[in-house]
């Protein structure tokens, strides 16, 4: 994990972060300065688990938590305990093209989901936008890690407004499944933020 993350104080010009709440622009903050987050911007970790590193804001967290899930500015897989920034290498570019084959170590401080894959497909794209010598740099592990199968139970609720909608038949068991989708993005169920 690095020590060092760049925040960019054009931020306080970001519509999405104004319109955030004080509690949730914490939580933000949080999640971006995490020591546990990689520099591929996702990390292990749960809502209950950051909220007890905030005393203070235990109660609050939740729906903190929440609020930046629905602006988009964090993606969450429940069943798999992972977190993700879409935006974090677009702030934390790699800075030579070492850094972009270090991305791969990363990878074993993930677990294995849908939003890893997303993750890793975010950062490929990020470097391939970038001259050829960071292109040249990408591994091939690091374009194997994109592939992972997607379940139906993924793929049958949507959240829009940050409201739950079926969009398919119920997982196993009559109960939703542990992800849902937010423009493109796997976060997990309402009742497990």
């Amino acid at each position: 994990m690095s020590h060092y993350r760049k925040i960019d104080v054009r931020i306080w010009n970001d519509a999405k972060f104004q319109a955030l709440s004080d509690t949730a622009k914490l939580c933000f903050f949080l999640l971006l300065t995490h020591p546990n987050m990689t520099a591929l911007g996702a990390m292990r970790g749960t809502p209950e688990g950051l909220s007890a590193e905030l005393k203070d804001f235990r109660e609050a967290f939740p729906d903190a938590f929440r609020e930046v899930l629905s602006k988009g500015m964090a993606d969450y897989d429940a069943e798999a305990r992972l977190i993700a920034l879409p935006n974090f290498v677009r702030y934390n570019p790699p800075t030579s093209p070492n850094v972009v084959k270090a991305w791969v170590g990363a990878l074993e401080y993930l677990p294995e989901s849908p939003l890893k894959a997303l993750v890793v497909q975010r950062v490929v794209a990020f470097a391939e936008g970038m001259s050829k010598g960071f292109r040249q740099a990408i591994p091939q592990a690091l374009r194997d890690a994109m592939r992972y199968p997607l379940s139906t139970e993924h793929r049958d609720y949507l959240i829009q407004g940050g409201e739950f909608s079926e969009l398919g038949t119920a997982g196993e068991g009559g109960g939703r499944p542990a992800l849902a989708v937010v423009n493109g993005s796997m976060i997990g169920r309402e009742d497990e933020l």
